[in-house]
């Protein structure tokens, strides 16, 4: 009987041995998909964080330049009250509707041309310099939100991204698009008559005494030229980056490079009524999708052929 005890004990151990040999194995591959999965887990996180912050600091752009816009527009807004209101006191004092000595409508028409010629010159600079601010005051926002998201990388920034189809939504170097208002038009400020850029009236000459008819030409405020587009896109491009883990297992830099769009525009005010009540707005980049895909694709045979 010890002897059967023994050669049991001695199987036992043997078979346990065995277990051992077995377990070791399994245990270290175990171990290493366990830290593939987190490796990979960690790496997409950075990738998602990274375009998350992407995203911030491009609509933190497109926000900060339709607020320049905003800003522009109503101090155009202004201004074409101020044109409005001056053609509301000459049509009091002279054009059209009542007869006049002549010296008085002569100094009406002298000081409103004036006053048209300054306020004029003041809404062509203030359409051009919030312009050129607008993007300007989104390339520094941007960079400054760069610093604290991505320290160290250099983002590409543009205005628009003509490459992706996205038509540009405001004219070079300029707010929005102007026009003067066609005849007819009636101020929100008070005026005895709309619009007319050749307006005709009578006045009275005293040396000797007769009506003169007189004629001059205009200028009137302004509107925004029908279909032209207000709005801020702005298009922000990071570069590839390594991974936290296993960057150069993969070949290196295996985040890869992630373009970010945003669009905001100027909502609430109204340029020819004269409100300046303009506010910045985010809103949905797929509202300036506009691929022509027939231009496209003449590009394309003519790359391809």
């Amino acid at each position: 009987m010890p002897r059967v005890d023994e050669d049991r004990s001695t199987r036992r151990a043997s078979f346990m041995a065995d277990e051992r040999g077995q377990t070791f194995p399994f245990a270290v591959t175990l171990l290493f998909a366990l830290f593939i999965v987190c490796a990979v887990a960690i790496d997409v996180g950075q990738a998602v964080n990274r375009r998350v912050f992407l995203q911030i600091v491009a609509d933190a752009g497109a926000f900060t330049g339709a607020t320049e816009m905003a800003r522009g527009m109503n101090t155009i807004g202004d201004l074409n009250l101020w044109i409005q209101r001056a053609w509301g006191a000459l049509t009091f004092a002279t054009v059209g509707f009542t007869v006049t000595a002549c010296p008085v409508s002569d100094l009406g028409v002298s000081g409103y041309r004036v006053f048209y010629g300054a306020t004029n010159t003041m809404i062509q600079l203030v359409n051009i310099g919030y312009g050129i601010r607008a993007r300007s005051e989104a390339e520094r926002v941007t960079v400054y939100n760069a610093m604290d998201l991505f320290p160290g990388e250099r983002l590409e920034m543009r205005e628009t991204d003509l490459m992706n189809g996205i038509v540009s939504p405001r004219p070079a170097f300029r707010l929005v698009d102007l026009q003067e208002v066609p005849d007819g038009t009636r101020p929100s400020a008070p005026a005895l008559s709309g619009a007319r850029k050749n307006p005709t009236w009578s006045c009275l000459n005293v040396k000797p005494p007769f009506v003169e008819p007189r004629s001059r030409r205009f200028g009137l405020w302004y509107e925004k030229r029908p279909g032209a587009p207000i709005a801020f896109v702005w298009v922000v491009k990071a570069p590839a980056t390594r991974a936290r883990l296993f960057d150069r297992f993969f070949g290196g830099r295996v985040i890869p490079q992630m373009t970010a769009v945003a669009a905001a525009k100027p909502v609430g005010g109204n340029i020819k009524e004269g409100k300046a009540e303009y506010v910045a707005k985010l809103i949905p980049v797929r509202q300036f999708k506009s691929f022509e895909w027939d231009r496209v694709a003449r590009r394309l045979r003519q790359v391809l052929h």
